[in-house]
């Protein structure tokens, strides 16, 4: 099965290119689909570091570097211009040249952009690597002065620094659109400011255990008479 045929709806792949995956010389060529491609690529390179260079295509837009290792990103692109809907991208992940990053001026801190990817990846759908039955919590409360945010996301980041939440129920307590709250966990997970516990994590740590129903005891049946076999045991001393 191909990626796009797990995070990508019918209708949003007929409305954008899907890159597919090739070898070249230089590094590898991933599945992208809008924003969904970049943080796909960002996760990956975050849950097993490596000595990469992430490098984004955007149409009408000089390239976009970004450094996982060093959190850190290159873009003549303010974010105050960041495309939601950018239309074709390709992501190429490279392994890095040292006499390139020796020359690479000091880069910015990647948060803002994390939060962007985040919140217009997935098409308002939980991203891959989430589970929508998990409770999610804040391990840090975000720099909200760097990023750019709502009313309904500001409610819903101070229901999770205090508690653990599933995303629906995230988004019933806050009064928000599902959608919108799926968007903010997947922008806080590629932040990676969240804890994740399962449902049966959190039973077992609070003491919840499904106890096995006991066997019903075995009560003898009285036939009213004594059987053949009966009388039999009975003389043998059985």
């Amino acid at each position: 099965m191909n990626i796009d045929d797990l995070v990508t709806p019918p209708e949003a792949r007929r409305r954008s290119h899907v890159y597919e995956p090739e070898t070249t010389t230089t590094g590898i060529t991933v599945p992208a689909f809008g924003w969904t491609g970049v943080a796909i690529a960002l996760h990956r390179l975050q849950t097993d570091p490596s000595p990469s260079i992430v490098t984004v295509r955007v149409p009408g837009h000089l390239p976009l570097v970004i450094d996982v290792e060093t959190h850190a990103y290159w873009w003549d692109t303010p974010l105050a211009a960041f495309p939601t809907e950018p239309g074709d991208i390709e992501v190429v992940v490279d392994t890095k040249n040292p006499d390139v990053e020796a020359a690479r001026a000091p880069g910015t801190d990647l948060d803002a952009l994390l939060w962007l990817i985040g919140l217009n990846s997935f098409l308002g759908e939980l991203a891959w690597w989430l589970q929508r039955h998990d409770r999610y919590r804040l391990v840090r409360w975000p720099n909200f002065t760097m990023l750019t945010h709502d009313g309904d996301q500001m409610r819903m980041t101070a229901m999770l620094g205090y508690a653990f939440l599933p995303v629906d129920e995230l988004a019933n307590a806050s009064e928000s659109d599902p959608s919108e709250a799926r968007r903010l966990i997947n922008a806080f997970s590629l932040m990676r400011l969240l804890r994740s516990e399962s449902p049966v994590a959190a039973e077992v740590a609070a003491g919840v255990t499904t106890e096995p129903a006991p066997a019903p005891a075995l009560v003898p049946v009285s036939t009213g008479k004594r059987g053949l076999f009966g009388r039999l045991r009975d003389r043998l001393g059985l």
